[in-house]
């Protein structure tokens, strides 16, 4: 669809200027970004485009680095599922926005689009983009439920996985295990689960290797 316009609000969000737009649907429309220093008021910079919610005139994200075809692409993927955030609607409570937000990181990499569904573990690994996200996408794909917080803090329940003989209780009520002919205090239960989730893990006396490493906390625990 071309030759349309759309009333997109400015900064103030106040105002409204009207836009023309290279492709206009139901509830999204493309346009070129706002811009200020410009005659027209719109960018003329080559692959940056927008996305804005007609109903609202709000921008539905952040202006792309992406060819026209990709972003009119993820706007007719998209286009149906924002019908539910009307003008007084509250998008913090969107169900698609997180997945909304996956896709917009997506079109800029010109990774293959979701749509609005729930992602797959894999895709949630592909999306990720720090160590932390690359984690928690490895635990999902693994079906592994984290930790709260309240159980990441506690020992390691290492009687369960340890000879008696080789476990004790502290002086300070936690638990310690005989290692190298001295007693050192466990780990916590958040400490060995992202030690056997990454790339590395301690010992006992705080030495850094591979979480397989004969000697580290996570061998010992008999977590690996």
């Amino acid at each position: 669809m071309t030759n349309k316009t759309i009333d997109v609000r400015l900064a103030d969000g106040a105002k409204t200027k009207t836009v023309p737009t290279v492709w206009n649907g139901q509830h999204l429309a493309v346009h070129r970004p706002l811009n200020r220093n410009e005659p027209d008021g719109l960018s003329k910079e080559r692959r940056y485009w927008s996305v804005s919610h007609k109903a609202t005139g709000y921008l539905a994200g952040p202006s792309l680095n992406a060819a026209q075809r990709d972003v009119i692409a993820l706007a007719k993927l998209w286009d149906q599922a924002f019908a539910s955030v009307t003008a007084a609607g509250d998008a913090k409570a969107w169900r698609w926005r997180d997945q909304w937000r996956d896709d917009l990181h997506r079109v800029g990499y010109g990774k293959p689009l979701v749509g609005p569904r729930q992602i797959t573990p894999l895709e949630r690994l592909e999306s990720a983009g720090t160590a932390a996200e690359v984690t928690a996408a490895v635990r999902a794909a693994m079906g592994y439920e984290t930790a709260t917080d309240d159980e990441a803090a506690e020992p390691f329940p290492a009687h369960e996985t340890m000879p008696a003989d080789r476990i004790r209780t502290g002086s300070d009520s936690w638990p310690e295990i005989l290692w190298r002919g001295q007693w050192w205090p466990v780990p916590t239960f958040g400490d060995v689960e992202a030690w056997a989730l990454d790339s590395v893990a301690e010992t006992p006396d705080g030495r850094t290797v591979e979480p397989d490493h004969p000697e580290a906390w996570t061998r010992i625990l008999g977590v690996i």
